[in-house]
Formats: C-alpha cells, structure tokens, sequence
C-alpha cells in the first residue's frame, strides 16, 4: 500500500518472544505492506537480516519447525573461567590484553545455528537495507551494523564481514553470553542501548517507523528471593530505555501478547507468530492511517544531531563485506 515517506520496521529483541516477529511480517505483508529498511535488536537482529535476506512466512515456518532448542546451550563454565583468569593473570606480560571470561552459555552453538539457516537463504544476498545493533562494552555505545552503503559513508554503521558472528554479538546478554570479541570493539547484546532500534532507522533516513516491542513490565511479580529483586530492578531501568527509544509522532508501536514466554518455552513459539499476526490484524486500520497520514512537522526530515553509533573504524577482517547494491 503507498505510504507517506520512507519506511522502517524496528525488531525488539526477547529471545524466544521474536517469533511474534514473524508473524507480524507476515501479516504486514499480506496488508501489503513492506518496509524499505528493517532494523533488529537482539534476537530481532536475526528476524531482520533473514527477512531482508528474503525469508518470508513458509521460510520462516520451516525455520521454527527445526529449531533446535536447548541443543543450543552450551555451558560455559563462568566460575573456572574467572577463576583461571584471576589465578594466570600475575604471570602474564605487562600491557597484555586479559583473557575474556566466558559467561553462562559460549554463544558457539548458536553461532553455528545462525550460520546454518543463513547458508539457506536466496544466493542474491539481500534485497534491502538491514541493521543489526550491538553495544560496545569498551565505550559504551551502540555499533549498527548494516548492509547500507550510504550509511556507512554517513558514519551510521559498520559493514558485516560474517553476518552470523555479529548477530551472535547483538544476541549476548551480558553474563548470560560470552561477549563477542571483534576488534576493535567487545561486542554484547544491543538491547543494553537500543531494546527497539528506532533511532538508527530515523538517522538513514526512515520517516516513519513501524516498532515492535516485545517487553512488558510483568503485573504479577511475586519477589521471591534477592535475585528477583536485582532482576526487577534492571526490568524497570529497561522499561524506561524502551519508551525512550520509541518516543515520536512518526513512530507507530506495536506489543504483541507474548507475556506467557519464558526463555525456554521452545513448545510456544507457533504461538508467538500467532500472536504477531493478531496484533497486527488488531489494528490494520490504524496501522493503515498511521501510514497514509501526512508526515509530522517535528519529525519530518530528521537528521542526527550527534553521532548515537559507535565511530569505530571499518570492519574489514578479510577485505570482503556484505554491501547492499
């Protein structure tokens, strides 16, 4: 359907959650509705660059089907890890670069899963503008990478030398995954800058913007234990980034209903394309308006005050990137 102005679509991340966000792009599209740029966090980043690869709903379905569940966690041993650092450290070389402590799961397996389904997808390589939003832990900022030409010349992202390694790295919750080592930055989940990544999407040049967001604060919280507790505490910090990423005239949100997912409800997740579709069955009329509607003076024709992205040199391991033609 034609729109006022370019469009983008925001993937949030909430691990297994993002099936809702194949069934919203599935329903989107059957509306006839197409972003021109898709933008993941987290496991969202997956959703985005496989859609913009040319993944669609029976792709997407044959992918769930076969996921492999908790083959994919592969534990590795925190506690040795810190400890064997801790114990060499003195007998290492002064200025020497630390050994990276693992964290509860390596993140190998899902590396090689990621390649797996990648190495499926159409040999033309992808046929939009796709952004996968890490954070550095070194500085603090967030890295997009992205298959956009005209963004990385603008300094608005990085080019992919190994798609799967850096959607890995936007997928590594601090403590949950090992971070993902890719000089010069030490990569991990980019929910801890952009849970939804709307800003990068109006920084190329999106004038609206589609957002899903899969977070909800739980209702029903019952502390049982200090661990709750610290746990709540980051949730509300989250929750408050979450509405500063989708704040906007120009920005359209959608939450579908995946509050009964847990990180290991690998039997739910048909459910949540069901409920991606619903949410957007729920408001294709608004959806449709939201779309049609002239843009808002405020956010028409934004530009970037200041740089949001990580300014790091160019990611060029073995010379080669994935550049969008």
């Amino acid at each position: 359907m034609p729109t006022s102005g370019r469009l983008g679509l925001a993937l949030s991340g909430g691990a297994l959650k993002a099936s809702a966000h194949v069934g919203i792009l599935s329903a989107l599209n059957k509306l006839g509705i197409y972003p021109d740029v898709v933008a993941g966090t987290s496991a969202g980043s997956f959703v985005a660059a496989a859609y913009a690869h040319g993944l669609r709903s029976d792709d997407f379905a044959e992918v769930l089907s076969r996921f492999p569940g908790r083959k994919l966690l592969d534990y590795g041993f925190p506690l040795t890890s810190a400890l064997w650092n801790l114990l060499t450290d003195p007998l290492r070389k002064r200025g020497h670069v630390p050994r990276l402590p693992n964290g509860l799961l390596r993140g190998r397996r899902l590396q090689r899963y990621v390649s797996s389904v990648l190495q499926q997808v159409p040999p033309r390589g992808a046929t939009i503008p796709f952004h996968v939003i890490a954070t550095d832990l070194w500085t603090g900022k967030p890295v997009s990478f992205t298959n956009d030409d005209n963004a990385i010349a603008q300094g608005l992202g990085q080019p992919i030398d190994d798609l799967a390694q850096v959607i890995v790295a936007s997928c590594s919750l601090p403590g949950i995954f090992t971070p993902v080592n890719l000089s010069p930055w030490l990569l991990a989940d980019g929910a801890c800058r952009h849970y939804v990544p709307v800003r990068v999407l109006q920084d190329v040049g999106c004038e609206k913007v589609i957002a899903v967001n899969l977070y909800r604060l739980d209702d029903s919280w019952a502390p049982q234990s200090f661990a709750h507790v610290l746990s709540r505490s980051y949730d509300i910090l989250l929750q408050d980034a979450v509405e500063n990423d989708m704040t906007g005239p120009n920005v359209y949100v959608l939450a579908p209903d995946v509050g009964n997912f847990t990180w290991v409800s690998f039997d739910q997740m048909e459910n949540g394309v069901r409920a991606g579709e619903a949410a957007v069955h729920r408001h294709k009329e608004e959806i449709k308006a939201f779309l049609e509607r002239p843009l808002l003076r405020k956010e028409a024709g934004r530009k970037p005050q200041s740089p949001r992205f990580s300014p790091a040199p160019s990611l060029h391991i073995n010379g080669q990137s994935a550049v969008h033609r």
